[in-house]
């Protein structure tokens, strides 16, 4: 057997073999330092890509955000102006939301609208450019505010500018081509020539013009005269009118000019205005004062139906008292001029009289409450 032929030392020697052959490799070392779960990861080192945006200081935020509101506000404008073109003519706006003032249509003309609008947008960014230019020229950086003074100076030229003499000597010649079919009541020349006299400082043209034969014509003519400034003003104020409108209505989203009620808008200051507000506070300044031309007419119509009003009350206690009017005539020949008033109750004249007095207080107190609420800061 190959077994037996083996001798006992070969048998011995594969045994030791084997057994170096299953001893395993020792551990590696561990670590003299292990690790600590609690530090912090190294911080990734910063990116050099030259094209990612640098941060903005709060400086450069607000210009930025003026910015926008300056080119906001510009729209706001053109908005305003391409709506003026698409007007009809005449402009039909109910005066009340609730009835009967919703069927009560008030006209507005378009006429000189958009000398109105233009006239107002120049006024205000005027004011705003200067303002821009000061700044910048009282700080350090002198291209402070470029981007804004571009825009705004940019916008600036594309407005026209209103022929103001033109308009001022047509506003005139209507007065007086409006008086002149009156001239048997009161000749209007008679008070320009009497204005012409004040401007040369012609003290015995004046003189003569205020004699006792004198003063009749020329009260007439003053008559005549405001006679026909009063219609002109009616046609302009119009205009002026329906401009507030279009300012307080925008963006017209929620409202527009034929929904609109009429009588509200003289107390509104909200839309265009808001925006002026912001832009103009921004600027560190307050925004141009509007003319009131609407309201400045409403009170030279008051003032008449106050004059009109106490002629009124002046006769009631003629009648009543029984008074006689003794009216002196001077003419070529001799006459009696005799004067009558008509045999009316003395009440009805009394009751004219109270309307035109209840009239005078509401529209008044309507006209106070318009003043104080333009004066006042625009709403949002």
């Amino acid at each position: 057997m190959e077994a037996s032929k083996r001798g006992p030392g070969e048998d011995q020697s594969q045994a030791v073999t084997g057994a170096e052959k299953e001893v395993p490799a020792p551990a590696a070392d561990p670590p003299k330092n292990p690790p600590d779960p609690t530090a912090e990861s190294p911080a990734p080192e910063p990116s050099e890509d030259p094209n990612s945006p640098e941060p903005m200081t709060p400086e450069q935020e607000a210009q930025q955000e003026s910015e926008e509101h300056i080119m906001e506000l510009l729209k706001a404008y053109q908005e305003t102006l391409d709506e003026v073109e698409d007007l009809p003519a005449v402009v039909w706006v109910p005066w009340d939301r609730k009835r009967p003032g919703n069927y009560l249509k008030v006209p507005y003309l378009r006429w000189f609208l958009t000398y109105f609008v233009t006239f107002h947008i120049n006024r205000s960014l005027d004011a705003l450019n200067r303002r821009l230019h000061a700044t910048a020229a009282l700080s350090d950086d002198s291209g402070v505010n470029s981007k804004s003074r571009d825009i705004v100076k940019l916008y600036l030229q594309s407005l026209p500018r209103p022929p103001y003499r033109v308009l001022i000597f047509v506003a005139v010649l209507c007065a007086l081509v409006v008086a002149l079919p009156l001239q048997s009541f009161g000749n209007v020349f008679y008070v320009l020539d009497l204005v012409g006299a004040l401007l040369r400082f012609d003290v015995g043209y004046v003189g003569r013009a205020l004699d006792d034969n004198q003063v009749g014509p020329t009260i007439r003519s003053v008559i005549v005269l405001l006679f026909g400034l009063t219609v002109v003003g009616a046609v302009l104020t119009s205009p002026f009118g329906l401009k507030r409108i279009l300012f307080n209505l925008h963006p017209w989203n929620d409202e527009n000019v034929g929904s609109t009620a009429a009588r509200d808008h003289g107390y509104r200051v909200e839309g265009l205005y808001v925006l002026e507000d912001s832009v103009f506070e921004e600027a560190g300044i307050k925004r141009p004062q509007e003319g009131r031309w609407d309201l400045a007419f409403q009170t030279f119509l008051l003032l008449l139906l106050s004059v009109f009003g106490l002629c009124m009350a002046l006769l009631t206690l003629v009648i009543l008292m029984n008074w006689n009017i003794n009216i002196k005539v001077n003419g070529e020949a001799p006459g009696d001029v005799d004067f009558h008033i008509p045999v009316v109750f003395w009440g009805y004249y009394a009751l004219i009289t109270a309307f035109i007095f209840i009239a005078f207080v509401s529209l008044l107190r309507r006209l106070v409450a318009a003043w104080k609420n333009r004066s006042r800061h625009a709403r949002g």
